[in-house]
């Protein structure tokens, strides 16, 4: 006999979490929630942010330990975060200058101006997080550099000059910020640490055909890299897996087959880096862990563009303009020739989204962090002969 079980969580805010197949299988699975916080989607055709609240008449049901009683001493909840650090790639910079001006109330990103200087034609993720969805003052220090690897020793990026993350963190977070410098002290109980990379290894190492045998090592890295954020402070962390850049114009155009290889590489991906921020709370009780699923998110709006206000304007999801493709004077700058204004696109050009996908990105992570960690699980349990299948 198998078993079909479905779980829902009975929570005061949608609880964002679980990557698709990588959540609790089990409910005595279930206690591991309260470490490492999973984007969960309650599975329809329809988008919506309210999940079940009972258990339907079929199903059995329990609650789940609370993780109130887990100590949670640096995690103050994301109204209580008031100073970030970021790192990756395109996806993330704003063009932040160390030697410039700091994060102030001013411009909460310290420089350049907002939204800075983006890849996504107006503000990305980072600029939406701090100044739109933040729940106080937030102040950013945003080492994120376009085209960066984890490691440009192991995967190398576009440009040797690139900072990888291991250089955001050796070179610049670690000897710069670590000590909670006068021009931006920094406590562990206030700050969120980020992390988006892996677009550029996943790309790269495809190019290369050695992806099989570079991953466990990129991997390795990747989790000594993590330990030295802790070691130097860092408590509370998110971790955003890689989108679907297979749907990207750049890996469309090189047809079904790469399409189809990148996906699998980009699962891959995101499987390691569940793995380490599982492993992170792991070893470190006192460190609290976010996996933000990017992936499904831009999946949804690519298959349904409405699924979100934000990103409902959206009438072309599969190609760019190249009058587009470096930017605009205005974010929804018109040329007649693209047929459509800038802002209705995607895609900017063949790799990066425009400011909507951001948008609704940071709306969703803000979503997640405001969860209350504290609250029960409801947790249902349907049985059938026919199938079994989590739906988290």
């Amino acid at each position: 006999m198998t078993q079909l079980v479905k779980t829902a969580f009975a929570v005061s805010a949608l609880l964002s979490a679980t990557a698709e197949g990588t959540g609790p299988s089990t409910v005595t699975e279930t206690k591991e929630i309260h470490k490492t916080h999973w984007r969960t989607r309650w599975h329809t055709h329809t988008h919506t942010h309210t999940l079940p609240t009972e258990c339907p008449s079929s199903a059995t049901s329990t609650t789940a330990p609370s993780s109130s009683s887990v100590p949670q001493d640096y995690w103050p909840g994301w109204s209580g975060i008031s100073r970030m650090f970021t790192f990756g790639d395109s996806y993330s910079t704003t063009g932040f200058n160390l030697s410039l001006t700091q994060p102030n109330e001013s411009n909460p990103l310290g420089n350049p101006e907002y939204p800075g200087y983006t890849a996504t034609n107006g503000p990305n993720w980072v600029d939406f997080l701090t100044v739109t969805y933040n729940q106080t003052l937030l102040e950013t220090v945003n080492l994120a550099y376009g085209g960066a690897t984890v490691d440009s020793e192991l995967i190398a990026p576009y440009q040797p000059t690139v900072l990888s993350m291991k250089d955001q963190i050796l070179d610049e977070f670690v000897p710069v910020y670590a000590d909670s410098p006068d021009f931006f002290e920094w406590q562990a109980n206030n700050t969120l640490f980020a992390i988006w990379i892996g677009i550029n290894d996943v790309g790269n190492a495809y190019a290369q055909a050695n992806s099989s045998l570079v991953y466990p090592l990129v991997m390795t890295e990747y989790t000594s890299l993590m330990d030295t954020l802790y070691q130097n402070g860092a408590r509370n962390f998110l971790f955003i897996n890689v989108p679907p850049v297979n749907r990207s114009p750049l890996t469309l155009s090189a047809g079904a087959e790469a399409e189809a290889t990148e996906a699998t590489d980009i699962s891959v991906w995101n499987a390691n880096v569940t793995h380490i921020a599982t492993n992170l709370s792991t070893v470190y009780p006192d460190a609290t862990t976010f996996v933000f699923d990017s992936n499904s998110l831009f999946y949804e709006v690519l298959e349904e563009p409405c699924a979100y206000e934000q990103t409902c304007p959206y009438r072309n999801t599969t190609e760019y303009c190249e009058s587009y493709m470096n930017g605009t004077p205005e974010w929804d700058t018109f040329y007649p020739n693209c047929s459509i204004p800038v802002d209705e696109y995607f895609w900017l050009n063949s790799l990066h989204p425009t400011f909507r996908m951001m948008n609704v990105t940071a709306q969703e992570i803000a979503r997640q962090l405001s969860w209350d960690i504290g609250r029960d699980v409801l947790v249902c349990v349907v049985f059938d002969d026919q199938n079994l299948e989590v739906v988290l």
